[in-house]
């Protein structure tokens, strides 16, 4: 129920950047479901700490397992996540810890000024998309600068597909995103500008788009 319906976005992103660096993306699965993991214990905890009883139409979990099984089950997952990195790799725990605590620090500050609200995209979503790119890159055993290519493309991405979101959930005008997700969406782009020249690369770089367009569609059927 937890991992039902997802988009998998951030898992696809892992993989389709491993392809992109020459790498089979099958190395890449198992970073890919470390994210979704990661992705759907944080939004268990996300929908208790905001009192919300559902998520995209269903209920959500807390209201179905209890607050104390859906937070502890979500705890659980976090750790899985964690330790399926850590056999990776110390730099896949890393890049996967450091996005867990990111995101628990957006959290926390969610509540602040709006004046902070590009801080927060980049805490809540930026970074879990950054550590999926990240893990992709260091999958296909990527040179350094090209692991850090892939964490700015990564974190771009995300904060883009995050304000398409808000757009779509009719929490920011779609007049105040339209400048600040193509903003972001050149940077994701050109961030890949050290990526080799392949079918892959530019697929790639398409990828961004298609997910702010998925979110236009559902924004424009909720408005209807």
């Amino acid at each position: 129920m937890v991992l039902a319906q997802g988009k998998r976005l951030r898992g696809c992103l892992a993989c389709l950047v491993a392809e992109a660096l020459g790498g089979d993306p099958r190395r890449a699965l198992p970073a890919a479901l470390a994210v979704e993991i990661v992705q759907a214990a944080s939004l268990v905890h996300d929908d208790f700490v905001d009192g919300d009883r559902e998520r995209r139409g269903r209920p959500a979990a807390w209201t179905v397992l209890t607050p104390r099984r859906a937070v502890l089950i979500a705890d659980m997952m976090f750790a899985t996540a964690l330790d399926r990195m850590a056999r990776a790799g110390a730099a896949q725990a890393a890049a996967l810890s450091q996005a867990i605590a990111a995101m628990a620090r957006g959290a926390l500050e969610e509540s602040g000024a709006p004046d902070v609200r590009p801080r927060i995209l980049q805490l809540k979503t930026g970074s879990l998309f950054a550590a999926a790119a990240r893990l992709g890159a260091l999958a296909a055993g990527a040179s350094p600068p090209l692991v850090e290519a892939a964490h700015e493309f990564g974190s771009r991405a995300g904060e883009a597909y995050q304000v398409a979101d808000d757009v779509a959930d009719a929490a920011l005008s779609q007049a105040r995103a339209a400048s600040r997700m193509n903003v972001l969406l050149d940077r994701a782009k050109a961030a890949l500008a050290t990526f080799p020249d392949s079918p892959h690369t530019r697929l790639l770089a398409e990828a961004p788009v298609h997910m702010v367009g998925m979110m236009r569609v559902q924004a424009a059927s909720a408005a209807r």
